[in-house]
């Protein structure tokens, strides 16, 4: 053997041990120790933003600005959310759209679903779930689906099903499952009752 292949085994047996002890060194020590600090870097720089939001939050020509905002925003899920003191009369409303559009043989009840009513992430809106039953031509169906879509606050059509008469002479036969989305009662957070 030469003393260049002696050296090079020696060079070997010395650092290969020194390479592998700080390549296990990395890996246990200093690299969970890397992400720790990313993962506090990126906390850091949420709370910064949130601490910038709360400062510009609190200057008053913001204060303004953030007040009509929510109000905009309040007046704006009176579209879709039917108040506490509209609910009682909801069902009256629904038989007055159906008045309207003339259809025949009109029945409307609960539906019996299974679940909760409770939006999911919603403490302050339920959903309520109503059955239509009715006869009615085509034009007509489509007049009261029209007339229920745009309804304000929304009456949203869930399903609907239109059967054939048997006997020539007579209506087709509806059913339909509204759901409409109802504000529930404060220190209300469960089901709806």
């Amino acid at each position: 053997m030469s003393i260049r292949n002696r050296y090079l085994l020696v060079l070997a047996v010395i650092w290969g041990p020194c390479f592998l002890g700080a390549t296990v060194c990395y890996a246990l020590l200093l690299r969970p120790q890397l992400d720790h600090k990313k993962g506090l870097e990126a906390k850091v720089a949420h709370y910064k933003e949130q601490h910038a939001r709360a400062l510009q939050a609190a200057k008053e020509k913001n204060q303004g600005h953030l007040a009509a905002e929510v109000e905009s925003l309040q007046r704006r899920i009176g579209q879709f959310v039917v108040s506490l003191a509209e609910a009682p009369d909801l069902a009256f409303k629904i038989g007055e759209l159906a008045n309207e559009a003339k259809l025949g043989s009109f029945g409307m009840r609960p539906a019996h679903r299974s679940g909760s009513d409770t939006l999911p992430h919603l403490e302050h809106v339920g959903q309520k779930h109503v059955d239509l039953a009715f006869s009615a031509g085509f034009w007509r169906f489509a007049a009261f689906l029209n007339t229920l879509e745009r309804h304000h606050p929304v009456l949203f059509v869930e399903t609907f099903a239109i059967n054939r008469p048997m006997e020539q002479h007579t209506e087709p036969q509806a059913r339909m499952e509204l759901a409409v989305l109802v504000e529930k009662p404060p220190g209300l957070t469960g089901g709806m009752q």
